[in-house]
């Protein structure tokens, strides 16, 4: 998601499919957040069409991570700018982190009060790692997985920051995903916050950068991104039969995998996936991811009255997207609300 852009205006990435991506797969998060919740026909409760979608779109995050770490990377050329690189990227992301959680709660407070308005606010934990509303998660996720990454590099301590890393999304798998098993454990910090979960994948971009595209990822990627996604429905399906927990889970094993190989096939840029008009919103995601949810809230509530209208699942998500890309499109207008959205 995050991809430093230069000028006055967006900068078109040399590779039109990462940028593909990149759209779609914010579409993917807009249609996760557009999904209910709650009720009898929530999302994860049964094996169904929508607990399937739900799956489906479970490779955006882990492909905004590895994104994020690959072209990081690129300017990572030795220790001393990987330090600075991870300071670099945390202060920005940070930056937008606290904006977009004060205009939240501004609205908030212009909406139902002050008093109502500061009621529900989490504790203080959840307030840093979440922010005052729950998809702005990844911004802090990111930077620290940006901050303990460039620290380790800039010492050398590869194969510690690989273990880390790896312990961090056994960790996490076992307090949220797989809690309700023998293994896991239940806390009332969500695991997803953090970076339990970013800073694996963030190290993958940083070693795919490394490695460099090769034309081999072109048939890998999607092999990989269909056996992660098997086995990530799989997980789902087997620790609600023996355990009955929700199937709407953030990450399991396979999205490490279903991720990984939808990242492959993105930076493999093949020809059919170059879609020059598409890719020509890539550089506005940032925009839409921030601001998307004042137009979810309006109008894919629990109370939205709409949800009666055949098709509705699919249209809401086209009409959110919609109206944050202009949305986006207005703010990055204007040098001082520029900031906001690139």
């Amino acid at each position: 998601m995050m991809q430093k852009q230069q000028g006055s205006r967006p900068a078109a990435t040399r590779i039109q499919s990462v940028d593909v991506f990149r759209v779609l797969a914010i579409a993917a998060v807009i249609a996760l957040h557009t999904a209910p919740r709650a009720g009898l026909d929530a999302v994860g409760l049964r094996f169904d069409a929508r607990t399937v979608c739900d799956q489906l779109e479970r490779f955006a995050v882990p492909l905004f991570f590895m994104l994020s770490g690959y072209f990081w990377a690129g300017r990572c050329r030795d220790r001393a700018a990987c330090r600075t690189g991870g300071v670099a990227l945390a202060r920005r992301v940070l930056v937008l982190f606290v904006a977009w959680s004060a205009i939240y709660f501004l609205i908030t407070v212009a909406a139902v009060g002050w008093a109502a308005a500061t009621r529900p606010l989490p504790g203080l934990p959840t307030l840093l790692l979440q922010g005052t509303k729950a998809h702005l998660w990844f911004l802090p996720a990111l930077a620290l997985a940006a901050l303990v990454t460039g620290a380790l590099l800039a010492r050398g301590r590869e194969r510690t920051l690989l273990v880390l890393a790896l312990a961090l999304y056994a960790a996490g798998l076992a307090g949220k995903a797989y809690a309700d098993t023998p293994i896991g454990f239940h806390t009332h910090v969500n695991m997803r916050n953090g970076p339990c979960f970013s800073l694996i994948m963030f190290v993958t971009g940083v070693r795919l950068q490394r490695l460099g595209p090769r034309p081999a990822w072109r048939r890998l990627g999607p092999a990989l991104a269909l056996g992660g996604l098997a086995l990530q429905l799989a997980e789902v399906a087997w620790l609600h039969t023996l355990w009955g927990t929700n199937m709407a889970q953030d990450f399991v094993l396979g999205t490490y995998f279903y991720g990984l190989g939808m990242t492959m096939l993105a930076l493999s840029d093949p020809p059919p996936l170059r879609c020059p008009r598409l890719a020509g919103l890539g550089p506005l995601v940032l925009g839409i991811y921030a601001s998307h949810f004042l137009f979810v809230d309006l109008l894919a509530g629990p109370d939205a009255p709409l949800r009666v209208i055949p098709g509705w699942d699919i249209i809401v998500v086209a009409l959110v997207f919609a109206l944050s890309l202009a949305l986006t499109g207005l703010l990055w207008r204007f040098a001082p609300t520029r900031r906001l959205v690139a």
